[in-house]
């Protein structure tokens, strides 16, 4: 009787053990000899596409199993017409991910319509940069800083239904600025160009790399008051620009802010459609924070003139969980933010 109990017992742990040896290796097995597709729901040469073509050249690396990456473009709607095939139709297994604007998690929050997704429900495998958008004014300007923008009235371009606008009439209501918000121009291109012709005093919402990679010479010739930050934190190369957070002392302030700066957080998100097995998901995650400190991806994107931060995936969900938790006023109060005016 103790003998056959011990066979048992034997045989238990045993299968137990296999068990476990199996599920150790499903990932790699899965991946192995397989092609991974990575959707793109922005077009060919755009910013997003540069960031997905630079990640499929180095992140099958880091997959256990190695797999091979291909890039295809499914464009339209900003990347809700990607991410609703993501959801509703792609296999749960893994082997599609995608990459879609940042603005898409919290669409169905901020602007709905035509979302098919639970956007808390998605798996999210990391950022290869984050946004940093920046309120500025020319040099020119009599308005240096937040404190006189909140002081005198101060002419800017915006955009209505972009950021721009946005992020201007944000700094109104929250801050308490005095941006008088002219929207005849069709863009930033435009608008940057009315800037350096005296025609408005400043612009509310520039990303950080679109600075850099576009306006050099405003940096290095100090043509430009940079006012303040507008994310949820700081970039790390502007420790001396504040924070809009560093004005907001109401709760409900600041909880409106961090709703409508959430998105640049996630910079340019990749994805994973709900219901891929978690230890896929967990695997995708530790290869894409692998790729970011792997030494010819670096060199990759310094050769491409790319800036690299890594926004880590459960770091993007947990942003996700807590915009999908605010309040409904705070939620009404942005919509109104992006409503044109």
């Amino acid at each position: 009787m103790a003998q056959g109990l011990g066979r048992i017992a034997v045989g238990v742990f045993s299968f137990v053990m296999g068990a476990a040896s199996a599920q150790a290796q499903s990932v790699e097995s899965f991946y192995k000899g397989r092609t991974i597709e990575m959707l793109v729901g922005s077009e060919v040469g755009s910013g997003y596409d540069a960031y997905a073509r630079l990640v499929a050249a180095h992140f099958g690396k880091q997959i256990p199993g190695r797999p091979n990456i291909i890039v295809k473009q499914m464009v339209g709607a900003g990347g809700i017409i990607a991410t609703n095939y993501l959801a509703k139709i792609a296999p749960k297994d893994g082997g599609v991910i995608a990459q879609v604007q940042n603005t898409v998690p919290f669409q169905p929050l901020i602007t709905p319509g035509g979302e098919q997704f639970d956007a808390t429900k998605l798996g999210y495998i990391g950022s290869a940069n984050s946004e940093v958008a920046l309120a500025f004014t020319w040099h020119l300007s009599a308005t240096k800083t937040l404190a006189d923008l909140r002081q005198r009235e101060t002419i800017m371009a915006g955009v209505i239904g972009s950021i721009s606008a946005n992020y201007a009439y944000a700094l109104n209501d929250l801050a308490g600025a005095k941006i008088k918000l002219i929207t005849g121009y069709a863009g930033a291109g435009q608008s940057l160009l009315a800037l350096e012709r005296g025609e408005i005093e400043g612009y509310p919402a520039l990303f950080w790399s679109t600075f850099k990679t576009t306006k050099p010479e405003w940096l290095a010739q100090k043509k430009v008051n940079l006012l303040v930050q507008l994310a949820l934190k700081k970039h790390p190369e502007l420790p001396d620009v504040p924070l809009i957070f560093d004005f907001l002392d109401k709760p409900e302030d600041r909880a409106a802010a961090e709703l409508l700066l959430a998105p640049q957080l996630a910079g340019r998100p990749f994805l994973t459609p709900p219901g891929v097995p978690a230890e896929r998901l967990k695997a995708l995650q530790q290869a894409f924070d692998a790729m970011m400190r792997d030494a010819d991806f670096l060199a990759d994107a310094a050769k491409r003139n790319m800036e690299v931060q890594l926004i880590g995936g459960e770091e993007i969900a947990e942003v996700v969980a807590r915009a999908y938790a605010s309040s409904p006023d705070v939620i009404g109060r942005v919509r109104k933010m992006g409503e044109a005016r």
